[in-house]
């Protein structure tokens, strides 16, 4: 994932001082809470991409913040939440990426050039994302992104409007706009399943040496879908 603190502004927005001038307008305690947050998510990034998961513990990512571990299960009830924490965080960069884009095909292309990018970006992530998803590790679960994180994270207002949609759910909505506009020859529900299967897929199956070739790889995986 791409995204850090104040990444810029989205499509047509006003620019980072709008973001700013609307995040000082927030209570002192919520824009305390998200600096917590987002400084516990920003220590998982740092350390995810040299230290496997499992062994990343809490201790280290309280202290990296200057909190204590009760503190830390305060915001999130374990490393495996907050791994879910990046996962929403990841599905509002995505959106905010393509939301130029039409809806239906269009917007699919650009999602997953944008979730190319955010894999090259955090490898390691991306692997160990998809490793607890499949030991049913519960990351696919809606987490409160409140209005000051995505202000901080996003910097921009545009952030504040994007829901937080479940993969499968997103998928097939922009399939059944691609099935009325004849771009999808088969049902949605069988495009759903063939989308998610790439999405994970498409990296494992690429490997670490080769995700130079995953923008192509999934726009090609993506022929097969959508016209």
């Amino acid at each position: 994932m791409t995204t850090g603190p104040h990444a810029g502004p989205g499509p047509g927005d006003a620019g980072p001082g709008v973001a700013e001038a609307a995040l000082a307008a927030l209570p002192l305690r919520e824009r305390k809470r998200a600096r917590t947050r987002v400084g516990l998510w920003t220590a998982l990034r740092e350390r995810i991409e040299h230290t496997p998961f499992t062994d990343i513990t809490v201790r280290e990512l309280a202290a990296a913040v200057e909190i204590s571990e009760p503190t830390f299960f305060a915001h999130f009830g374990s490393k495996t939440e907050l791994l879910a924490y990046h996962i929403c965080l990841w599905r509002i960069e995505t959106v905010l990426a393509s939301s130029a884009a039409p809806d239906g095909a269009p917007f699919l292309r650009r999602f997953f050039d944008a979730t190319a990018a955010s894999v090259l970006a955090g490898p390691r992530m991306w692997f160990e994302i998809t490793g607890e998803v499949a030991r049913g590790g519960g990351l696919c679960a809606v987490l409160d992104v409140g209005p000051a994180e995505r202000l901080l994270v996003f910097g921009t207002p545009a952030a504040l409007d994007v829901e937080i949609t479940p993969q499968a759910d997103l998928f097939a909505r922009h399939l059944a706009v691609a099935a009325e506009r004849g771009e999808l020859a088969g049902p949605v529900d069988a495009a759903v399943t063939a989308l998610l299967a790439g999405f994970y897929g498409v990296p494992l199956a690429l490997g670490a040496d080769r995700l130079a070739d995953l923008a192509a790889a999934y726009a090609a995986h993506l022929d097969h879908v959508v016209s």
